[in-house]
């Protein structure tokens, strides 16, 4: 089934002034380097971009710019990170939807406690559904505030509403991914690996695209494997820019996401900081350079 559902879709970081606010006029720019880049998707406000520190208002307010700046370039997600009751959830699918994007992404650590059997997603989902009949919709396994995977069960639903179109999956699994793939196909549920380590493993079982924290600093790269996957198979050069993509984000990691804005900061020069409300940090400058010479150089 033809989507505009695949490649590569950054969980876009959120840029801030220096007096905390976001900063809308780096935002438009990144999101023009983003797709000029080769980026086929944008989510922002998800936990990449901070979605738990920023106020609705804030999250609504860079999803519209955002779809304001794409212009339809590429389609837009944006989450749905409030706790609340199967009401409240549809309420604030409402207020998201009206911003514009193309998909409104509920996240399942926010819909499901701990302790929540899956019956209770199916529950709230059916009512959210109910109220927002022209919604399309995803859904994200975020590892915040704690990691929740579906079941096949519930994917198998998730798919048979057909309303959900994205999936970002974090089992880090290419044999759970292959089954996952399977259920949505005749549904149109196209399935976003999270994970830059077995990416072109992921590819090769039929998922659509990566939605993972190195396709906000190296679209251009996540592309190009994509391309070579898709024309060559698993070959030596789609291997190497695996490694080396790997390799970025763990280097990156302890100081995410403020290395994240470094690293683009340092490729696109439009203006990012490296401020940050989640996961505050200072960057080694030595590091970022280091960093970004890998990129160019497997570029």
């Amino acid at each position: 089934m033809p989507t505009p559902f695949h490649g590569a879709w950054p969980v876009m970081l959120t840029p801030f002034t220096d007096d905390d606010r976001v900063d809308v006029d780096t935002l438009d720019r990144y999101v023009d380097w983003l797709i000029d880049s080769g980026a086929t998707g944008l989510f922002p406000g998800a936990l990449s971009g901070e979605m738990f520190e920023l106020t609705e208002a804030e999250r609504l307010a860079i999803a519209a710019r955002v779809v304001a700046r794409a212009a339809g370039r590429v389609p837009v997600a944006a989450a749905v990170s409030e706790r609340g009751t199967a009401a409240e959830t549809a309420a604030s699918v409402a207020r998201l939807a009206t911003t514009g994007v193309d998909l409104v992404v509920l996240i399942a650590s926010v819909v499901l406690q701990p302790d929540d059997d899956e019956s209770v997603f199916t529950d709230v989902v059916s009512e959210v559904l109910a109220a927002n009949p022209g919604v399309k919709f995803g859904v994200y396994e975020c590892p915040l505030p704690y990691h929740r995977l579906f079941s096949d069960d519930l994917v198998a639903w998730i798919a048979g509403t057909g309303r959900f179109l994205f999936l970002k999956e974090t089992s880090h699994d290419t044999e759970v991914m292959a089954t996952r793939v399977r259920l949505g196909a005749d549904a149109g549920l196209r399935i976003f690996n999270a994970g830059i380590e077995d990416h072109v493993q992921s590819l090769a079982v039929g998922v659509a695209g990566l939605s993972g924290w190195v396709v906000n600093v190296a679209p251009d790269l996540v592309v190009e494997l994509e391309e070579l996957v898709s024309q060559r198979g698993e070959d030596d050069r789609a291997l190497e820019l695996q490694r080396v993509l790997s390799s970025v984000e763990d280097r990156m990691g302890p100081t995410y996401p403020a290395s994240a804005k470094a690293i683009v900061e340092a490729r696109a020069g439009i203006g990012f900081t490296t401020a940050s409300r989640w996961r505050p940090a200072e960057v080694d400058p030595d590091e970022i350079r280091a960093i970004v010479a890998m990129i160019e150089a497997a570029a």
